[in-house]
């Protein structure tokens, strides 16, 4: 009843994942959940094999997996000579292309998202221990780190969201998201609900001092029309990235064979963008005033890739040089040229932007 039967599609939802995530009502009413069965195919490569996008299970991840008998984030600590970091991120901010650029560094071990679930406290928080006091090696190098969908704060977001707009005060919002969920989730739904991940993974990176990286994107008409875009790509693919050659080639053949996005996801996914921006930066904002938080903003990396990176590179404590990325952006210059319906999409965007309220999302109460 209530919220918990609402259909809808939360921001932690993935179209890679819509086998599982859609059998869950805050996933259902996502555009790529339609016609969804058990599995998903595509014609392109499997998303199976793309260990680099982090679509593994802690069982695989790459140091030894040993059960601690008692190991919370109360004891863990990084490697003596080690740098910990975190990326926190929402989806389409570019992470992908950074993750390939910083793992072709001979000093920097990225991981992908590997720890935006958690099904056991102790569990998964002595796996984060784990990689963060791994010995530097082979397997693990000296400046560790992965991506996370921090943003996703625990749960109840649309709540949280909706408080931070009413009032707007930067201080409060990391202590906004790091409050626990107030419902459980439904059972069955635990393991791809990131049930208080952000608290749980928050105290690891107190611990350990892990660096912050927060990737960021100023555009929500650019985030949502990339989300648009990777329902297509994924359908037509079975991947939401486009980092290998296959997937690469696989992307030009969608480009070719021509792509009409739905209007209504775009605004849908621009609402979310415009509320959680703002959020996501304070959040960012307070976390800054404890320890050092990189700010690696999208537009930035496309305009300066190269500065960016350099100076991403000294924030991790590595020496800069050259990086190298197969990550091929989905949505570029020249898009009106195989998205039929663009011109109608900005159109739509920009009335949307219209009104004094227009970017508000409804379900918002006013008090």
């Amino acid at each position: 009843a209530g919220d918990a039967a609402r259909r809808g599609c939360a921001e932690w939802c993935k179209a890679e994942k819509a086998p599982n995530h859609c059998r869950f009502c805050k996933c259902a009413g996502c555009a790529f959940c339609s016609g969804v069965a058990t599995t998903v195919g595509g014609d392109g490569a499997s998303a199976g094999k793309r260990k680099a996008q982090g679509a593994f299970r802690h069982s695989a991840l790459p140091w030894p997996h040993r059960r601690s008998s008692r190991a919370t984030s109360a004891s863990c600590s990084a490697r003596v000579g080690t740098v910990p970091f975190v990326m926190w991120m929402p989806g389409r901010t570019g992470s992908t292309w950074v993750q390939e650029a910083l793992n072709s560094h001979p000093e920097v071990t990225m991981l992908g998202e590997v720890f935006n679930n958690g099904t056991s406290h102790d569990g998964f928080t002595q796996a984060m221990c784990r990689f963060y006091g791994a010995p530097a090696g082979r397997r693990v190098r000296r400046a560790r780190g992965f991506k996370q969908k921090f943003f996703q704060c625990n749960a109840d977001l649309k709540e949280k969201l909706c408080e931070y707009e009413r009032q707007p005060w930067a201080q409060r919002a990391l202590e906004s998201c790091l409050r626990p969920a107030s419902t459980p989730p439904p059972p069955g739904m635990a393991p791809d609900a990131g049930w208080n991940v952000t608290t749980r993974s928050f105290s690891v990176f107190t611990a350990v001092g892990a660096r912050v990286i927060c990737s960021l994107r100023r555009s929500s008409l650019d985030r949502a029309l990339s989300k648009a875009v990777q329902v297509s790509f994924f359908k037509k693919c079975g991947v939401s990235n486009a980092v290998t050659a296959a997937e690469r080639a696989c992307l030009e053949r969608m480009k070719a064979e021509g792509v009409r996005v739905s209007v209504e996801y775009v605004l849908d996914v621009m609402r979310q963008a415009e509320m959680a921006a703002a959020y996501n930066a304070a959040i960012c904002e307070a976390q800054a005033r404890v320890s050092p938080v990189f700010y690696l903003w999208y537009e930035d990396l496309l305009a300066q890739p190269d500065r960016v990176f350099e100076e991403l590179q000294r924030f991790i404590g590595v020496e800069p040089r050259p990086l190298r990325s197969t990550a091929q952006r989905i949505v570029s210059k020249g898009a009106a040229s195989w998205i039929s319906n663009l011109d109608e999409v900005r159109a739509a965007a920009t009335a949307l932007r219209g009104g004094k309220a227009a970017l508000e999302d409804g379900r918002c109460k006013k008090s």
